[in-house]
């Protein structure tokens, strides 16, 4: 009996001692610490290039509180190399998520040159006043300029490239259905066409691709394959060779700017010569200055260009 009432006592003891436990921990209030809203600024890119004559920058923000927390705040503030930072767009809210477009005007506005970095800085506050950041940097670059860039004449076997575009660094593109860089899977990306004909007095011309080629004639079998076709327009340029070379940054932006694609332009440059300086204006409206370095003598030759284009 007594070992029997011994182990009731003891039974009870550790019974009594759990309900304690449990008790403690019922009457606790552990809280957990809330996370900083999250913010993403033109879908995550941190970096990227505008011309010279840039007229606005948008900046997209996303904001997102944490459970049960809302965004109060989103503030935007603008730093140029040289000058002094400025908040440009400051705004309260209630709500856990913000989606915001932000526009920084820029003409008129801004005193920008070539080689200016604008460095836009994103606060996201909630209403804990917990902060979270983000910063996208754009360099004003008026121009891309390329390296010499070599096209093969339609008959060339050599040298298959017949076509190249300002997008990705100017590169080239094949013709044809099979093989690498080939044109049909990057109409998008395709600015200019090459071809050489001896007959009609074409000679070495330049083309836009949405060049209206008679049937059997030039590239219309190739083209009539592209899912797209950009439209470029072309000017013979009053340039010398010499001012060609010479030209970078702010210098590049007013020559173009002298030249009015509105009027007069032309879908197709025939007789291109050596020293020929040609503008241009892309479907995306922005320009450029193509010179010809050494040109294709027959149907199997080459031309060799140098291409600055307007970023």
């Amino acid at each position: 009996m007594k070992k029997l009432f011994k182990s009731m006592f003891m039974l009870a003891v550790v019974s009594s001692s759990l309900l304690l436990s449990s008790c403690g921990d019922d009457t606790e209030d552990p809280t957990t610490e809330p996370k900083a809203p999250t913010v993403t600024l033109n879908g995550g890119a941190t970096a990227a290039f505008a011309s010279l004559s840039v007229d606005t920058i948008k900046l997209n923000v996303l904001a997102q509180a944490d459970t049960d927390l809302k965004i109060k705040k989103v503030t935007i503030t603008r730093a140029i190399t040289g000058q002094s930072t400025k908040t440009i767009f400051d705004k309260t809210y209630n709500a856990r998520d913000v989606i915001e477009n932000a526009y920084d005007l820029i003409a008129g506005d801004v005193i920008i040159d070539d080689g200016d970095i604008i460095t836009y800085s994103v606060t996201v506050t909630d209403n804990k006043d917990k902060t979270g950041t983000a910063s996208y940097k754009v360099t004003i670059a008026s121009m891309a300029a390329s390296g010499q860039i070599l096209l093969g004449a339609p008959g060339n076997t050599t040298n298959e490239y017949r076509f190249f575009g300002v997008s990705d660094n100017f590169r080239r593109y094949r013709a044809g259905a099979a093989g690498a860089d080939l044109a049909k899977d990057n109409t998008g990306k395709i600015d200019f066409l090459f071809f050489y004909n001896s007959a009609g007095s074409v000679g070495n011309a330049m083309y836009s691709p949405d060049y209206a080629f008679g049937a059997g004639s030039g590239w219309n079998a190739e083209t009539t394959t592209w899912p797209s076709k950009n439209k470029t327009k072309f000017k013979v340029a009053d340039i010398t060779s010499a001012a060609f070379d010479a030209l970078t940054g702010s210098q590049f932006i007013t020559e173009i700017n002298l030249i009015d694609f509105s009027a007069g332009s032309l879908d197709r440059i025939p007789n291109l010569a050596a020293n020929t300086v040609l503008a241009f204006q892309k479907s995306d409206g922005k320009r450029g200055l193509i010179k010809v370095i050494a040109i294709s003598l027959n149907n199997s030759g080459t031309i060799t260009l140098v291409c600055k284009a307007e970023l």
